[in-house]
């Protein structure tokens, strides 16, 4: 339903195509759901999607098993899965990065190939790029992380300036606020190592700790 909604399909099947030119390309791929302008556009063998949203998925062509929600939600996705994006410009740029998951207005926008991303918040891991098996979650949490794995950042504005660390554990309000390049740090506590920058292997516990 809609101008040139799944134009070429030719032997898919299963899919519901609502919108101006979504599904446009879509060929053989089965199972998809794509709702709104241009939405799942490029979409040929891609199966189990659902893309709800002006531009969401535009860009899919093989990633299957995959959500997004929201204007632009995963919009220069290619051949990613398992991915679920929540938010308008969630996971914007993820291009064949999977199994990740991204909840609130420009969550994960940047992350083009990390994986196994848990990001949740206005702007959690907006700046993240590669980094893989990062958590996290509140608002602005990991903001400022690039290509920095294994971090878990609970709090708003948590590890906000984090960009290569890794294996850091932040919790609280403004922990690790200022951390960059520092790795294995355990900072618990509002304002606990505020101030750290690429300091490593600590452990602060306590309300401005460190």
């Amino acid at each position: 339903m809609g101008y040139r909604a799944g134009y070429h399909n030719t032997t898919g099947n299963y899919n519901n195509f609502l919108g101006f030119d979504a599904g446009f390309y879509n060929t053989t791929g089965n199972h998809n759901n794509f709702l709104g302008f241009r939405a799942g556009f490029y979409n040929t063998t891609g199966a189990y999607n659902n893309f709800l949203g002006p531009s969401a998925g535009r860009c899919n062509t093989t990633g299957s098993a995959n959500n997004f929600l929201g204007p632009s939600a995963g919009r220069c996705n290619t051949t990613g899965t398992g991915n679920n994006f929540l938010g308008f410009n969630a996971g914007l740029y993820n291009t064949t990065g999977c199994s990740n998951n991204f909840l609130g207005p420009g969550a994960g926008c940047s992350n083009t190939t990390g994986c196994s991303n848990n990001f949740l918040g206005s702007s959690a891991g907006l700046s993240n790029t590669t980094g893989c098996y990062n958590n996290f979650l509140g608002p602005s949490a990991g903001c400022s992380n690039t290509t920095g794995s294994g971090n878990n950042f609970f709090g708003q504005n948590a590890g906000l300036n984090n960009t290569t660390g890794g294996s850091n554990n932040f919790l609280g309000l403004n922990a690790g606020l200022y951390n960059t390049t520092g790795f294995y740090n355990n900072f618990l506590g509002r304002n606990a190592g505020v101030y750290n920058t690429t300091g490593s292997y600590n452990n602060f516990l306590g309300n401005s700790a460190g």
